[in-house]
């Protein structure tokens, strides 16, 4: 069983201290810890932590290397094989954001706007601010699909009309989904070092 929210940031915390306090500034928690700390006491911790624990399976299973078909110049995948594959990449952000009610099982058609806006407000204002920036978030997206778009674009030239269609929609969907998680660790990464110096 795991311990409460709560008293696991505390003791999180009180690690991290004492590595700080061992080695300098090099403070070493990993993402799921990290997230205990960014979110602790507020309503998107707890449903994140709860969808951890459910998502531990796929979290484990997941692939460890990007899409390779969106950057292959030796064939071109169909899309149904770029979708798959970026499933594959991505079935731990997939099903925590599932269980989060971010997305629904259908995960390409879009995200839940309102759900999402909720449990980012309830964040620490100097983690919700960044993430609810659209300048930032939007800026990310756009540089991942630019060089995606980039690296595929022999491949992209010879599918239908309907076909780019999809693969669009997979290629912003991945974008998006990457470039969240980058900006919550490294705005989280930020704000722990805070809460230590």
């Amino acid at each position: 069983e795991h311990p409460p929210l709560k008293m696991r940031s505390i003791i999180v915390l009180c690690a991290a201290i004492a590595v700080a306090a061992g080695e300098g500034y090099a403070v070493s928690i990993d993402q799921m810890e990290l997230g205990y700390l960014c979110t602790q006491g507020t309503s998107m911790g707890e449903k994140m932590l709860e969808a951890y624990h459910l998502c531990s399976g796929e979290m484990t299973q997941q692939q460890t290397y990007g899409p390779r078909s969106l950057s292959r110049s030796d064939f071109c995948p169909s899309p149904s094989e770029i979708k798959k594959e970026v499933k594959g990449y991505l079935q731990g952000e997939i099903c925590v954001f599932k269980q989060m009610g971010w997305i629904d099982n259908y995960w390409q058609t879009g995200w839940n706007k309102d759900t999402v806006l909720a449990d980012l407000s309830s964040l620490p204002e100097e983690v919700s601010y960044f993430l609810l920036d659209e300048s930032i978030m939007g800026e990310c997206v756009d540089e991942t699909t630019e060089y995606i778009y980039s690296t595929t674009e022999q491949c992209y030239a010879t599918y239908t009309e309907a076909q780019q269609s999809k693969v669009a929609k997979t290629i912003d969907f991945y974008a998006k989904v990457t470039c969240f998680t980058r900006t919550f660790e490294e705005v989280c990464q930020e704000y722990v070092k805070g809460m230590l110096y």
